[in-house]
């Protein structure tokens, strides 16, 4: 036979991390047993549930690249429900409840006033048929329950937690349909699992009481019982739940953060799981015949947005540095450093091209890069940084701009006065080794040298080697900016 994984969101959100690594392991178990994955969107919430959510899963997931080999919705499938609930009342294994929501609500309150667990008490379990026929004539909304054998021990292997035990006692008689004609979700997961042939059911552990119902009616329908597994929760660095004080939670909000589908694909694959010799990056093609759902560790997974960081870096450095141009320039223009049709213009995408490759070993996430190369894309210095200042306040600094100036203006001069020409690393290194050469005679080098010069152009102490630099600013903006901090420093510096 072959394994039949199912994954089945409730499109009443996006897709959360959690609900993620739960369609990755079925992908993967699937994928190693060389079984299928059907896609089953369970929205018979018809209240919560929208289309818009359910098409942001379905985006979420082909993204991620977890395809499936069947879809199916729970909406277009109600009348086989109650087919199977009226099935079950036919053959007295179910019945109608004529109970209103006021009744059930005071049931409740009066079983916890009195310390008990809240159960039905089963007040329309033994009508008589006239009492039931009487009930129908007079239009009585009801709901169909299932009859919960007495007594009953419900055992199964969980192929994670092994051996789990519950006691029918506690569960007490479940509605199947609600009195609106829509199935109850442990019922419409039943028959959606035992008709679609689903062999292992890989979950959240949250489902783990949920187990023992849907045991039950696994059995009264005929259908075999599926091999179950519960993976634990993912939790934060502070082991409570995991919310968005931890970082993101869905995965459309880490896509517009700037993280890659297979960082994300990696990291989810060692929450409660690893490949073994301490492997940690890795494509899931790569170790998916690796996976086995009894690795799966029973503890819970703990969500380190760090990790995920690192992970991120290590992915954006393996693109070219086209491709990395290619997925940082919608972030430049929701930032609008660039207008749609700068990325028309030759000149300014080798800019971003020479940014791209400057910055590259820098980024955790793609939109950290608009916030490297603002003040690099802008004509001026926005600000210049406290270090920055203490540096333009040595005694050498002054010098050291105006020498830098000179060689810049020389450039231009012997290219007859065209401040548009291309430089390019290997001019940056000239022009800074043309500087440095004359400088050192005057005992100037090192920090005193270096610091200057890229504060003259940055406003910073900090960013890629001043030949990159250079180069992607170009001369005349260079030129401006020189002339900026020499403004700044006559005007301010002797202030200070």
């Amino acid at each position: 036979m072959i394994p039949r994984f199912r994954f089945a969101p409730s499109p009443t959100g996006g897709l959360h991390i959690g609900t993620a690594r739960t369609a990755l392991f079925n992908w993967m178990a699937a994928a190693s047993m060389g079984g299928k994955v059907i896609l089953r969107i369970e929205d018979t919430d018809v209240k919560r549930s929208s289309k818009a959510y359910e098409e942001s899963i379905l985006k979420d997931l082909k993204w991620l690249g977890l395809e499936w080999d069947e879809f199916y919705r729970q909406s277009e499938r109600i009348k086989i429900y109650q087919d199977f609930a009226n099935k079950m009342l036919e053959e007295n294994r179910a019945y109608r409840c004529f109970c209103t929501p006021e009744r059930l609500e005071e049931l409740k309150k009066s079983q916890y006033a009195a310390g008990k667990m809240s159960k039905y008490d089963n007040k329309c379990r033994g009508l008589s048929d006239e009492e039931i026929a009487g009930n129908l004539k007079e239009g009585k909304k009801f709901a169909i329950r299932f009859k919960v054998e007495s007594d009953r021990k419900i055992v199964f292997n969980d192929l994670i937690r092994g051996e789990m035990k519950f006691e029918s006692n506690f569960i007490g008689d479940f509605v199947i349909i609600k009195s609106d004609g829509t199935p109850s979700y442990n019922f419409a997961v039943v028959v959606d699992d035992g008709d679609m042939g689903i062999t292992h059911i890989l979950r959240g552990e949250d489902h783990l009481t949920n187990t023992a119902r849907q045991i039950l009616l696994f059995e009264s329908l005929g259908f075999e019982v599926p091999s179950f597994a519960h993976i634990s929760m993912i939790l934060g660095n502070d082991g409570s739940k995991l919310s968005k004080r931890h970082g993101a939670t869905t995965i459309s909000e880490y896509r517009n953060e700037g993280y890659l589908a297979e960082a994300i694909i990696n990291y989810l694959s060692i929450l409660s799981w690893s490949p073994g010799d301490n492997e940690e990056i890795f494509a899931i093609r790569d170790i998916k015949d690796k996976f086995k759902i009894t690795d799966i560790s029973r503890s819970p997974a703990i969500f380190d947005i760090n990790k995920l960081k690192w992970i991120n870096g290590i992915y954006i450095r393996k693109k070219s540095v086209e491709e990395l141009v290619e997925l940082v320039t919608p972030y430049l223009l929701k930032e609008k450093i660039l207008d749609k049709k700068d990325t028309e213009e030759k000149k300014i995408m080798e800019r971003i091209y020479k940014c791209a490759k400057a910055f590259q070993d820098n980024l955790k996430t793609l939109s950290d890069f608009p916030v490297c190369v603002k003040d690099l894309l802008s004509d001026r210095i926005a600000d210049y940084s406290q270090d920055s200042l203490e540096i333009l306040k040595q005694d050498t600094s002054g010098p050291v701009v105006k020498s830098f100036l000179e060689e810049l203006e020389s450039i231009c001069r012997s290219s007859g006065n065209n401040e548009d020409i291309d430089l390019n690393e290997d001019n940056g290194r000239e022009i800074i080794n043309s500087v440095g050469k004359k400088l050192r005679e005057e005992g100037i080098k090192g920090k005193y040298l270096y610091m200057p010069i890229r504060v003259s152009i940055t406003g910073s102490t900090r960013g890629p080697e001043l030949p990159e630099v250079i180069s992607i600013l170009g001369l005349k903006n260079c030129i401006q900016r020189v002339k900026q901090t020499l403004e700044y420093i006559k005007n301010n510096i002797k202030m200070i």
